[in-house]
C-alpha cells in the first residue's frame, strides 16, 4: 500500500462528508454492506482532499438511488487494489484488481430497509440541488455543511431509530 500524496493535511482541515457512489450493475453493493463492517472505496475524483475522520453517505445508483449507509473514513487513501474480500464483490473481478487510490470506510449505519431515496431528497430544495443530482456521472461527491444536516435530519426520521446519526 503507497500512501496517496495529499496537498494538505487532514490536521490543517476540519472533516468533511462525501457522497460515495455505487453501481450495483458494477458492485454488489447491497450484498457488501449486509457482510463488511468497512470497505475499501475508489476515489476517483478529490483524492486529495478526503481525509482520515471524513463522513461518507452511501449512495447506490439507478432505479431505487439514494443513501443506504454512512460511514467514517478509516485512514488516509492509499494506492492500492481493492481487498481480496472486495474484489469478490466486482461483478467484473478485474475492476477490484485496479491499482486505484482508495479509501477505507468504515460502515457506522446501513438503512437497506428504509434508504434515503432519490425521490425524497428531490422534494427538498436545497438537497435537489446536490452535486449528485446534478450531475450524476463519477463516484465521489462533496457535500455542504447545509445539505449534510438536512441529510441527518431526514435520515433520522425516516430510519425509524429514535438515535440520531452521529456527527
Amino acid at each position: 500500500m503507497k500512501p496517496v500524496q495529499s496537498k494538505t493535511s487532514a490536521t490543517n482541515s476540519s472533516s468533511r462528508v462525501w457522497i460515495f457512489q455505487a453501481n450495483p450493475k458494477k458492485y454488489r453493493i447491497e450484498d457488501a454492506l449486509q457482510a463488511e463492517q468497512s470497505e475499501y472505496w475508489s476515489l476517483n475524483q478529490h483524492v486529495q482532499d478526503i481525509h482520515d475522520g471524513d463522513r461518507v453517505l452511501i449512495w447506490l445508483s439507478g432505479s431505487n438511488a439514494g443513501i443506504y449507509a454512512v460511514g467514517t473514513v478509516v485512514g488516509e487513501p492509499v494506492l492500492q487494489m481493492d481487498s481480496p474480500a472486495g474484489i469478490s464483490y466486482w461483478r467484473d473481478p478485474a475492476e477490484g484488481k485496479k491499482l486505484k487510490p482508495r479509501a477505507l470506510v468504515r460502515y457506522d449505519e446501513v438503512f437497506l430497509d428504509c434508504p434515503l431515496e432519490k425521490a425524497l431528497l428531490q422534494l427538498d430544495p436545497l438537497l435537489s440541488n446536490m452535486r449528485i443530482m446534478r450531475f450524476a456521472q463519477g463516484t465521489n461527491f462533496p457535500v455542504t455543511e447545509a445539505e449534510w444536516q438536512a441529510i441527518k435530519k431526514r435520515l433520522h426520521s425516516t430510519s425509524g431509530n429514535n438515535t440520531p446519526v452521529t456527527e
